[in-house]
């Protein structure tokens, strides 16, 4: 907690600008709570679940301002992440506390972990619900459902309690999946392992329909609302979303494996080969150590390391707070069979004390040195501070259209008191999901809808606020350009011109 909240303490990071994405899941729920139906009146590109999850703290930026009510947000944030360290803990505290230690240790210090709980995104959420689930539907070592300890009372009793941790753990998993469909992962592979060791179909039936309740709930007024939109924005967004970039694998590996810590210039490939050696044979070698093969939660740990290494290598487009969603299964993978290695049977009584205390010291030392190399990274970051020249500029209840919501989140001035002001959150995810994910090569054919959006968005707005280059976000052409330069002139906020030609240069516009 301290780690992420000396983020937030950082100039301009509670109150400022410093991200896309965060401004733009806030903003969907601002809007659902002015009245404007995600999916059917504006693009989201998420599934509804952190719509809904904000929605208590949309209300609440009615009454304090969005700025506050997007640092609340970000504090939630911190607190959610917070405790996804703790509820690894509560997952592996059978395994004795060393277990604990390691995994608890490498998710706190975790560097996309701490990248992703910066601000308000998914990541932080969708791990909370994926080990909330994961913590109820895991007993131990086993499955709730399979083959019961002996001793633990009538087995009526028995079955009734699993079937109830199976469809609550299944209702947090099925939520995970309305948070952001990578929780289809996890999901998947705890049905899959229930399948397999599980001696009726019974335990199955009750996951599964937890997570169809889990899902279900939250996805279905914005289903029944407005289908068709559900379906494009979503689904566009995450499975057939083409956008620029390149499939850098050791990039990546790098990433995930916490190395952008070192200073550049580094021997990535050597140091990524010895990492990838270090943590096989630490698997191999603590199943060695118990001559047994990986139980039901040892299994769920190493295949979804696998699995959602494999998920993250895949996509050409990949930012760092992607990867805080392979902490927890690191953590795990490598806390488990390090906690089989401090607990060896056949060691003597003075070997079998002494070697979790090296241990301990070993890992204190490392995740102290890890620690000490975040707060150094931490410490440059800067927020972008617009708060007062908005205010003198812009005023409250205008109709502010940007292409970059943050900056009106933060500004106070995304809520407008004038109706008919457009409803658009997400500029870029809005193109495109109306582009079929390929918004940069599309044709004017495949653009025109866009283009007509933007014409009417413009017409509607009195405000423009404009942020960078913004050829991915509005489908300049030569008409809407020219109306553009016809009815705004630039009054503040100005920044540097863009290379790009016939597009307007970044600032704050004023409907003439």
């Amino acid at each position: 907690m301290l780690l992420r909240l000396y983020e937030l303490s950082r100039p301009g990071d509670l109150l400022g600008v410093t991200e896309y994405d965060d401004g733009v899941l806030f903003g969907n729920a601002l809007r659902l709570v002015s009245g404007a139906v995600p999916y059917r009146d504006f693009a989201v590109v998420q599934p509804p679940g952190s719509v809904l999850l904000m929605t208590p703290v949309a209300l609440l930026a009615k009454v304090t301002g969005t700025a506050w009510g997007l640092a609340i947000a970000r504090i939630l944030t911190v607190c959610a992440d917070t405790a996804n360290v703790i509820l690894l803990g509560i997952l592996v505290r059978h395994r004795g506390a060393f277990t604990v230690g390691v995994a608890c240790g490498l998710y706190a210090v975790y560097p996309d972990a701490l990248i992703a709980a910066h601000t308000f995104l998914l990541e932080p959420w969708l791990n909370l619900c994926c080990l909330a689930g994961a913590v109820l539907i895991f007993d131990g070592d086993r499955m709730a459902g399979t083959a019961p300890r002996p001793g633990h009372g009538p087995r009526a009793a028995r079955t009734a309690a699993d079937t109830r941790r199976l469809v609550l753990g299944g209702v947090a998993f099925g939520f995970a999946v309305a948070v952001k469909i990578w929780a289809l992962l996890p999901l998947a592979l705890a049905v899959l392992l229930l399948a397999v060791t599980a001696r009726r179909r019974r335990p199955v039936g009750a996951l599964a329909a937890g997570a169809a309740l889990g899902l279900g709930v939250p996805l279905l007024p914005f289903a029944v609302l407005a289908p068709g939109a559900l379906l494009r924005d979503v689904l566009v967004s995450q499975l057939v979303r083409n956008a620029n970039g390149s499939r850098d694998l050791s990039g990546r590996l790098a990433d995930v494996s916490g190395l952008q810590l070192l200073p550049a210039g580094y021997p990535q490939h050597l140091l990524l080969l010895l990492i990838g050696a270090v943590v096989a044979g630490l698997v191999a070698a603590g199943y060695l150590a118990r001559e047994r093969r990986p139980r039901m939660l040892d299994a769920y740990a190493l295949l979804g390391a696998v699995a959602v290494t494999a998920m993250l290598l895949w996509p050409r487009l990949y930012y760092s707070h992607y990867g805080a969603f392979e902490g927890p299964f690191l953590a795990l993978a490598v806390a488990l069979p390090a906690g089989l290695l401090t607990a060896r049977p056949d060691a003597g009584r003075a070997k079998e004390a002494a070697l979790p205390a090296v241990a301990a010291a070993v890992l204190v030392t490392v995740l102290v040195a890890i620690g000490v190399g975040q707060f150094r990274a931490e410490s440059g970051t800067r927020g972008i501070q617009v708060t007062a020249e908005a205010d003198r500029l812009i005023p409250p209840g205008a109709c502010v259209v940007t292409n970059d919501a943050p900056f009106t989140v933060v500004a106070d001035r995304f809520f407008s008191s004038r109706p008919g002001c457009p409803a658009m959150v997400d500029p870029f995810g809005t193109f495109f999901a109306m582009t079929g994910g390929d918004e940069r090569h599309s044709s004017a054919v495949v653009l025109a809808p866009v283009v007509a959006l933007w014409h009417t968005t413009l017409e509607q707005a009195t405000y423009v606020w404009l942020t960078g280059d913004t050829v991915a976000q509005i489908p300049w052409n030569s008409g809407l350009y020219g109306y553009f330069r016809r009815h705004f002139r630039l009054i503040g906020l100005a920044g540097q011109p863009v290379p790009s030609r016939d597009v307007p240069r970044p600032g704050l516009y004023l409907r003439t």
